[in-house]
């Protein structure tokens, strides 16, 4: 038996029928879920989990946009749950990830894609420890029950924004210039499908979506 940390990141936990979406498709796979948690991740958490890329030029921006707001932490488990989970997901990059996966059907742009899961054994252990010590996320017998009351009422409905917004994202990096309005547009989408979450929320993690833009800009 395999256990993967697997979080959805704000992209998708704000994005309630995304985020519900995805965790019943990986439920759907056969995995179970022994902690679910939805929280909001602190700077130092964030840091501590993004480890491997400090000093990378992309490692602040990683901090902030999982901070930005909630995620929905959890532990599965099941037979070759790793790859599995990472199967489901798709490629890290959006662009790369078949349409049919699930960054392919929700993930925004590059690294704004939707989840965050285990790349090993010994990376799922030591994850699974940080955010259990860091984190608060504890393994509990009502767990699947918990994230399954979460898919059941957010699920429901027809609304995805997921193509409106990776558009805005797209088209202001190829134009090289992201306009104001653009994260207006950006907060407005989010707040669509965003139930019970804060405008602060909202609003941060627009604006963390607007400096990813800035540094593909730059890059360019």
């Amino acid at each position: 038996m395999e256990r993967s940390l697997v979080v959805i990141k704000p992209d998708g936990a704000i994005r309630r029928r995304v985020g519900a979406l995805v965790v019943d498709a990986l439920l759907a796979k056969g995995y179970r879920i022994r902690a679910f948690k939805e929280m909001k991740v602190n700077k130092s958490l964030a840091r501590k989990h993004y480890a491997v890329h400090e000093g990378k030029p992309f490692f602040p921006w990683l901090v902030d946009f999982i901070s930005s707001a909630r995620v929905l932490a959890m532990v599965f488990e099941g037979e070759t749950t790793i790859q599995g989970i990472r199967d489901a997901l798709g490629a890290t990059f959006v662009q790369k990830a078949a349409p049919d996966s699930l960054r392919g059907r929700y993930g925004i742009w590059a690294g704004i894609n939707i989840a965050h899961a285990s790349d090993a054994p010994e990376t799922a252990a030591t994850e699974i420890a940080l955010w259990t010590k860091d984190g608060g996320l504890r393994e509990s017998d009502t767990a699947e029950k918990e994230a399954r009351a979460y898919i059941v009422k957010y699920r429901s409905g027809d609304s995805d924004y997921t193509v409106q917004i990776r558009n805005l994202v797209r088209t202001s990096i190829e134009q090289k210039h992201l306009a104001p309005d653009v994260l207006v547009s950006l907060e407005q989408l989010l707040a669509k499908d965003s139930a019970g979450v804060s405008r602060g929320e909202i609003r941060a993690l627009a604006r963390a979506i607007g400096d990813f833009i800035e540094e593909e800009i730059a890059k360019a």
